[in-house]
């Protein structure tokens, strides 16, 4: 392990920074895409906050290692952005439902997880919305590469 992957870095900081805008910015769409009325309450503070700690501790760790890892690193925050994102989203609509009896048991509720989490990814299928996401990463990625070499 490198001595800086446990120090603040200005590598980490921009991906934090830039992943967090990123969420914002999708949820922004994703409230105009979705096809049903919704009450989205606070998804877009969720999703900036979420991706403020994924750009920061898995993004962020990546950088330092070169441009092509940095593209690297930029399509792994990504994945794990979007992996977490469905992941919670679904895990707290699971309770809202199992608070209203709709599940019989646990085993129904977290199949009924996975099924919700299946329903988000569709509504957000979106092709516009899917590139932003992929070249914004990388090039958030990319500008903390670019500034972490020239702060060293």
């Amino acid at each position: 392990m490198r001595p800086t992957e446990r120090m603040p870095t200005v590598g980490k900081l921009i991906c934090a920074i830039g992943l967090a805008a990123l969420g914002w910015q999708a949820t922004q769409t994703v409230k105009a895409i979705w096809p049903i009325e919704e009450s989205f309450g606070h998804f877009s503070l969720f999703t900036a906050l979420l991706g403020l700690l994924v750009g920061w501790w898995v993004m962020g760790r990546r950088i330092g290692r070169g441009y092509m890892a940095a593209l690297g690193a930029g399509l792994t925050g990504l994945g794990a952005f979007v992996f977490w994102e469905f992941l919670l989203l679904s895990f707290y609509d699971m309770i809202q439902r199992s608070l209203d009896l709709r599940y019989d048991g646990p085993v129904e509720a977290i199949q009924g997880m996975f099924e919700i989490a299946f329903e988000y990814a569709q509504n957000v299928y979106y092709w516009p919305l899917i590139w932003f996401l992929v070249l914004g990463a990388m090039g958030v990625a990319l500008v903390a590469e670019f500034v972490t070499r020239r702060f060293r």
